[in-house]
């Protein structure tokens, strides 16, 4: 018995072990080694950090990304006094699935006139972390202009254990401000960031603890919403914004300026995705999106949103805007909307202002 179990236990590390070879040959997707290093409430990557991004099991969209002197995926390290814009946003900034030239702030400072794009990308946050990044590149980096791109769901991201907070969040059911910051890696985890298979598994084929736990997880049928981007998994269509979301995206709203001392220091544009769900099956309904946008006019302050440019777009382009079925970020074509609009915005208040 016990030469049973011992051959079947070296079966099994055989096993792995050749699979770990195997694997550290392909373009599985490496370790990011993600900390608070600028900042306490802010989460970036070692300075000159490499690691390897890539889709799905077949290992789609392959990426090489390397940050720059502040630890963020930017192609410019970033300088104090620069003219620069600063680029806010989630994954939708740092855009890992896309070569560096379709990236929004390559797109952006292209439409810009080449004037240069600081790209501040955190994957796996929301709106709060937004006003923490902003104060950061004024106060440090002397920045005074701003483009924040948004999911249409980053303000109702805002509320604690949402899963895309990286420190500042709303605290469920009362909606009170507070900081929760991630826990620091012990040491199973920084081995298991080594290894090409741990990886490929977490990253490759999102098998962690909590999904496997999940009962989704063992239906037959279409992948659980949880393992896609929010915009596929954004709401439910036909059924009105709950008044529960709206006195979110309101809470996250008031704490964003609350937090954003610095506002009249600085000049943000707001450059907000929809959920496109509602493209698809050809409806017109306000989503998170839409209300945020409200939200923000409501303070006066300058919107650019997505949906009235992908109808456009749509109505006259059968090409698609996400990266995929399996992907819902926005691909080159939906981002160079966006930017192109982002770009316009700011030249418009640039000609106000001397007007």
């Amino acid at each position: 018995m016990i030469k049973r179990a011992l051959f079947l236990l070296s079966g099994v590390l055989a096993v792995v072990l050749a699979a770990e070879f195997v694997l550290r040959a392909l373009p599985v997707s490496t370790a990011t080694n993600t900390g608070y290093r600028i900042a306490p409430n802010i989460l970036n990557y070692p300075p000159h950090h490499e690691w390897t991004m890539a889709t799905g099991w077949d290992l789609r969209n392959v990426q090489h990304l390397r940050s720059n002197n502040m630890g963020f995926a930017a192609e410019h390290d970033f300088v104090a006094g620069s003219d620069a814009v600063g680029l806010i946003g989630d994954s939708y900034v740092e855009a890992s699935m896309l070569p560096l030239a379709d990236r929004p702030a390559a797109q952006l400072e292209r439409a810009l006139g080449g004037r240069q794009v600081y790209a501040m990308g955190g994957p796996g946050s929301s709106m709060l972390d937004y006003a923490e990044r902003i104060e950061w590149a004024h106060r440090t980096l002397g920045l005074k202009t701003f483009v924040v791109l948004m999911e249409t769901t980053d303000a109702s991201q805002t509320v604690c254990n949402s899963g895309n907070v990286h420190a500042r969040c709303l605290l469920p059911g009362t909606l009170q401000p507070t900081v929760r910051r991630l826990p620091e890696s012990g040491l199973l985890k920084d081995v298991l960031r080594e290894s090409a298979l741990a990886q490929y598994l977490n990253s490759q084929l999102k098998l962690n603890a909590s999904r496997l736990m999940s009962k989704s997880f063992w239906q037959t049928g279409t992948p659980s919403e949880s393992a896609l981007p929010s915009v596929v998994a954004a709401g439910t269509e036909g059924v009105p914004l709950s008044p529960e979301r709206r006195k979110i995206i309101e809470a996250s709203v008031d704490e964003f300026f609350e937090q954003l001392t610095v506002r009249n220091d600085v000049h943000v544009v707001f450059v907000i995705d929809m959920n496109r769900s509602n493209l698809e099956i050809g409806v017109n309904r306000p989503d998170e999106g839409y209300y945020l946008a409200e939200r923000l006019e409501q303070r006066d302050c300058q919107v650019v949103r997505g949906e009235p440019l992908y109808r456009e777009h749509l109505s006259g382009s059968p090409l698609r805007l996400e990266v995929g079925p399996y992907d819902g970020h926005l691909n080159k074509i939906g981002v160079g909307l966006l930017m192109n609009a982002a770009a316009l915005a700011l030249q418009n208040s640039i000609n106000a202002k001397e007007n």
